[in-house]
């Protein structure tokens, strides 16, 4: 059985933000605080330790206390470089562990056990990377990998695959059902709209 302390996360708010006026769109207020510390407060009891993926204005999210690292090359060409960057950080930073989690900083709501679930299909189907599906769609953003895949992430980074959608059926992989009903569950905040749609959900 995986266990936990073997798995650090990674929040994923290296994009742009280009669908919100180029804002800091983890930093945007979502139920009297920012996004990113609603992500926190859910991953965190879910893995080991935590990193932050930020390609600008690190400095805004240093109260966070967490590590932060960035893209070093490919900047916001997608969240597969932000992936992979986490996976080169734990294997210099933190060799005890073998498993990276990831959050996108944009989906506040999510299941408390996501990452048990993420962690039985790895290791029930002996596979190298499992992400959520969630009424019907799939929500690769909400992942957990072996860091054994680093190699083949690299390789298809090199090939110009920047989303971990698209390797699906390029290596090993696992498809989770989730049957979470929360309101709001797994929902994606693109636009000042879809803020203002999210916090009418059921708190």
């Amino acid at each position: 059985m995986i266990d936990r302390q073997e798995i650090a996360g990674v929040i994923l708010a290296g994009g742009k933000g280009s669908r919100m006026g180029y804002q800091d769109k983890a930093l945007l207020k979502f139920r009297h605080k920012p996004l990113i510390e609603h992500v926190i407060a859910t991953a965190s009891e879910q893995v080991d330790s935590l990193v932050l993926s930020v390609n600008r204005n690190q400095q805004l999210y240093e109260y966070l206390d967490l590590p932060i690292v960035a893209d070093l090359e490919n900047q916001y060409s997608g969240p597969l470089v932000g992936i992979h960057r986490a996976m080169a950080y734990l294997r210099e930073e933190s060799p005890n562990h073998k498993y990276l989690a990831c959050f996108p900083a944009d989906a506040p709501i999510f299941p408390q056990d996501l990452v048990i679930q993420l962690a039985e299909a790895l290791e029930k189907d002996g596979t190298l990377f499992s992400c959520c599906r969630h009424q019907k769609q799939i929500q690769p953003l909400f992942s957990l990998w072996s860091l054994d895949a680093e190699s083949s992430v690299k390789l298809a980074l090199d090939s110009g695959i920047y989303g971990p959608k698209l390797l699906l059926p390029v290596i090993n992989s696992s498809v989770v059902e989730i049957s979470d009903q929360s309101s709001g569950s797994f929902f994606n905040i693109n636009t000042v709209e879809s803020l203002e749609e999210a916090e009418k959900f059921t708190k």
